[in-house]
C-alpha cells in the first residue's frame, strides 16, 4: 500500500524515544502530560527528569549564551566573567578568596585538617580533603579486600 510519511523534519512534539535502560519492560505508570509526548515512566523521579526536555531555560548568560533555569544559578555562573570572588578565607595570612562558597569550604579543610572522605579498602588508612582525590587514590587498589 502507498502510505505518505511525513518528514521527519515535518514531526511536532517530543521526539525523545523511549530508552533501553531499567525501565524497559516495566509497567508504565506516569505519561508525560506534554501535548504530543508519548513517553511514559515507571516512576514520578524519571518522569519529573524527562520534563525538563519540555521547559525552556528562561536565564541566559548574556556572555557565553549558556542557559539556566533558574536565575540563582546564572548569577553564580556569570562569576566565571566577571573574576568576583566574593568567599574570603578568614584564616589569619591565608588571603585566598573563592567565586563559590562550596569552594571555600573545601578549601577550609587545609587549614583545619579535615579529611572527610576515607579510603573504603580494608587495611588503607589514608584520609582526603576532597572526594575527586579519593577517587584517584581508589584507582590505585584491585578489587580484593574491599570492606563490606
Amino acid at each position: 500500500p502507498n502510505m505518505d510519511f511525513p518528514e521527519p523534519k515535518q514531526l511536532t512534539g517530543c521526539t525523545r524515544r523511549p530508552s533501553t535502560n531499567k525501565e524497559y519492560g516495566a509497567p508504565k505508570r506516569h505519561a508525560c502530560p506534554h501535548n504530543g509526548c508519548i513517553r511514559e515512566f515507571q516512576n514520578k523521579r524519571s518522569l519529573r527528569k524527562h520534563l525538563r526536555v519540555h521547559n525552556p531555560r528562561d536565564h541566559m548568560c548574556a556572555e557565553c549564551g549558556k542557559a539556566f533555569k533558574e536565575s540563582a544559578k546564572l548569577k553564580r555562573h556569570f562569576l566565571v566573567h566577571t573574576g568576583e570572588k566574593p568567599f574570603p578565607c578568614t584564616f589569619e595570612g591565608c588571603g585566598k578568596r573563592f567565586s563559590l562558597s562550596f569552594n571555600l569550604r573545601t578549601h577550609v579543610r587545609i587549614h583545619t585538617g579535615e579529611k572527610p572522605y576515607v579510603c573504603p579498602f580494608v587495611g588503607c588508612r589514608k584520609k582526603f580533603i576532597q572526594s575527586n582525590n579519593m577517587k584517584a587514590h581508589l584507582l590505585t587498589h584491585g578489587k580484593a579486600n574491599m570492606s563490606p
